[in-house]
């Protein structure tokens, strides 16, 4: 397929640019990124109907029990002390499993991009799964490094804070307005810092050919120079995205009220209301809304591949003209 100037990755582009482009070449392509996905896509909704069961039925039918218990002065059982714990342990496995699916979801759409920038076209797969481990791997490792680097500032926060409550007891009670202030500024801050992380991460997986350390270090400085793009990108990007997922979680977010209200009027005395089928009802509802999600999340992927290069034809230009002075 000949390669089309107006697809090509490697082009100077506006952020208005870089949304259409990518928003159109996902469009052109999904059925071929489909093909490839669609397994991971399902393992995803699967994970997102078993969180939407449990944390909408399951956790607030326990927590009833637990303040029932505690009301009535007999304690928590250690039965339901035990059940509570399972639940929460299960929650937080199928978040990482959910985490793990989506790295392995985001290798897979980097191959096709990988052929994207090679090629100029995305070829329909043979199989689902046509990444290399390689590449599974690289991108794990990537989005790992990527969130650990967001976390660490909150947790060196968090210790600060732990420190200054030990020394001083009551010191966050009596200052958690200023404290709330204080977080919501340092996360912005840190966003602002972080930003460059969208382009490093794809350096490192589409071309890098040293570990994601090094490259952060050798580019992390590119990436500051081009932080407007990055945040009008990620910004309209990450609004579209959240604005859609909302239209879509909207009927397993229903179902979620429903039960959380219907559980909080046991505390009153009030029968629990629900039909029998709700539990599997809410898994379906959370499983279907956790697959659409699933594809509409991919779109800042394919905004951060062309926002790179974006970047990388901005950078050549630069050198170029540097040279010419020279």
């Amino acid at each position: 397929m000949k390669k089309l100037t107006s697809e090509t990755v490697l082009k100077a582009r506006s952020y208005r640019s870089v949304l259409s482009t990518g928003l159109r070449l996902y469009t052109e392509n999904f059925r071929r990124l489909f093909k490839a996905s669609w397994l991971l896509a399902l393992i995803y909704a699967v994970t997102g109907g078993c969180l939407g069961t449990l944390v909408g039925i399951k956790m607030p039918e326990i927590t009833v029990g637990i303040l029932q218990q505690i009301a009535a002065y007999e304690g928590v059982s250690p039965d339901t002390a035990r059940q509570y714990t399972v639940t929460a342990a299960e929650i937080f496995g199928l978040v990482l499993l959910a985490i793990v699916t989506l790295g392995m979801a985001s290798a897979t759409f980097l191959d096709k991009l990988k052929e994207h920038k090679d090629t100029g076209a995305i070829s329909m797969p043979a199989h689902w799964l046509k990444a290399s481990p390689r590449l599974i791997g690289r991108t794990l490792k990537g989005l790992l490094s990527t969130l650990l680097l967001l976390l660490l500032p909150f947790l060196l926060f968090a210790g600060d804070l732990v420190a200054v409550e030990a020394a001083s007891p009551q010191f966050l009670l009596r200052h958690s307005v200023t404290l709330a202030a204080m977080l919501a500024v340092y996360t912005v801050i840190v966003l602002c810092f972080a930003l460059p992380l969208m382009y490093v991460l794809m350096k490192y997986v589409m071309e890098s050919p040293c570990g994601y350390w090094p490259t952060l270090a050798r580019h992390y400085s590119r990436g500051l120079r081009h932080w407007g793009s990055l945040f009008n990108v990620f910004f309209l990007s990450t609004l579209l995205v959240a604005l859609v997922s909302m239209v879509i979680a909207l009927p397993a977010t229903i179902l979620n009220i429903a039960n959380q209200q219907a559980h909080l009027g046991q505390l009153m005395g009030d029968p629990l209301g629900m039909p029998s089928y709700i539990a599997p009802l809410t898994f379906c509802t959370a499983m279907l809304c956790s697959f659409l999600d699933f594809y509409v999340s991919q779109t800042t992927l394919i905004h951060n591949y062309y926002l790179y290069g974006s970047i990388e034809a901005k950078e050549q230009e630069r050198e170029q003209q540097k040279a010419n002075i020279q």
